[in-house]
This record gives C-alpha cells, structure tokens and sequence, in this order.
C-alpha cells in the first residue's frame, strides 16, 4: 500500500458498487486464482517476468495467473471525482487529472466474477488517489483486503527525466516490486514489514522503492509458511 505524500499505513475501507447477489466477503483459500487487469496505456512487454517473479515469490499459491487488457474503457467513467493536482514527484508545473481507487476496484470485481478470479490485481498508466483518505494522494498502489483486489499505478513509478534503457529495467522492476507488495498485503494483511530491504517494507517514494530488494525477508517468508499450513497446501 505505498503512496506517495503521506507516510501513514492504510486501508481502504469504503464500500463498492458491486453486481446483485454476488457475494465478495468471504476467506480465500490457497491455492486460488489470480487476473491481472490491464486498465488504460500499460505496456505488456513485461508480463513474462512479471510472471516469473509472482510465481518464484508466491510459489504454487496460485493455481494460473491470467493477464487481462481492459482497453474498451467508457471515458465517462472517469468523469467524476477526479482531482486535479500539481504532479510534484516529477516536478512538472502542469496539473494532472487524478482518480479515485474505488474506481477501479468496481472494474476489477467485476472482472474477477467474470473469469472467476479469486484474487484482481489491477495495473493502471493514470494516476490514482485514496477513495477513502483524499489526502492520498498519486499512490503507487493500494489494497482492498476485503474484496481480494488491489490497483497499482505506473504513474509515479516512472522516471520521466531519465527515460534511458537501463531506467527502463529499473521501472519495471519498481512495478513488479509494487504488485509483489499488494499481493503480499491480500495475503498477510494490512501491516508493512520492518526490515528496510523486504518487499514488504513501506515506500513513500521511488528512491525507497528502488533501495528495497524485490523478494520477501525471512520473517514474511514464514508468514507464507503460515498460510500454506492453514491450508494444507
């Protein structure tokens, strides 16, 4: 649940807009499902090492992992409550326009139900702030716990004054560091681990993001030995 602004820990707690008669508010058992949700301009060069880092982190807790691209998106969708906000990560004098999470988190359930997903991860190009916290603002990323689903964005991952080859190795490696992470907090829950260099340590810029390794430590390592336990997997 990284964001950029705001250094506090958080989860999203609003309530969704969710299809009749289906329900969401239930445990998932491990092994289960996972879609990845393309929404908006997000390249897919990536998914094959994406891919692999999902699968060498969370080792057989996923049954497949589906990459979907959503590009038949309404533009009125967007059309309320965005915020317009000077951009300062990237040190830009133009506004850009903002959207709420919960904006994505009803296209991801509903794409979960749609190919009977257990767990949606959403990867978004357009910049996002909290629906419940509107303080948070451009956030890398954020989990919905309740719902089995989290929305990152590339947004402020990427480095617009050094958009060189190496940069963009680094880039992706931040987007994969990112979606490891939301995984990590539908699977642990909503606390951030200690240990500067886990996956699942807080980052409130890229320069954290970029200073944490992309693997679990030891101790998180143990909480997915936890699960597996639970579960008898």
């Amino acid at each position: 649940m990284s964001k950029f602004q705001n250094g506090k820990d958080f989860l999203n707690k609003h309530t969704l807009v969710l299809p009749i008669n289906q329900s969401t508010n239930r445990r998932i058992i491990f092994p289960c499902h996972l879609g990845i949700i393309f929404i908006g301009n997000v390249s897919t060069s990536m998914l094959k090492k994406l891919r692999f880092h999902l699968e060498q982190t969370f080792d057989s807790f996923f049954f497949d992992i589906q990459f979907i691209e959503d590009a038949n998106l309404h533009p009125d969708i967007f059309k309320l409550k965005a915020k317009e906000e000077h951009n300062l990560l990237n040190k830009s004098s133009e506004k850009v326009l903002l959207q709420p999470t919960n904006r994505f988190y009803e296209i991801i359930v509903n794409k979960k139900f749609e190919y009977n997903f257990d767990i949606g991860i959403g990867l978004t190009n357009i910049p996002i702030y909290s629906s419940s916290n509107e303080n948070l603002l451009f956030l890398f990323g954020e989990a919905h716990i309740k719902y089995m689903c989290a929305i990152v964005s590339t947004h402020n991952l990427i480095d617009l004054f050094t958009f060189k080859d190496v940069k963009l190795k680094k880039i992706e490696r931040r987007i994969y560091k990112e979606v490891i992470h939301e995984i990590g907090h539908l699977i642990f829950g909503c606390e951030h681990c200690l240990n500067d260099y886990c996956v699942m340590r807080f980052s409130k810029n890229i320069k954290e993001i970029d200073n944490k390794s992309i693997y679990l430590c030891e101790k998180c390592k143990l909480k997915l030995e936890k699960v597996r336990a639970r579960d008898n997997f």
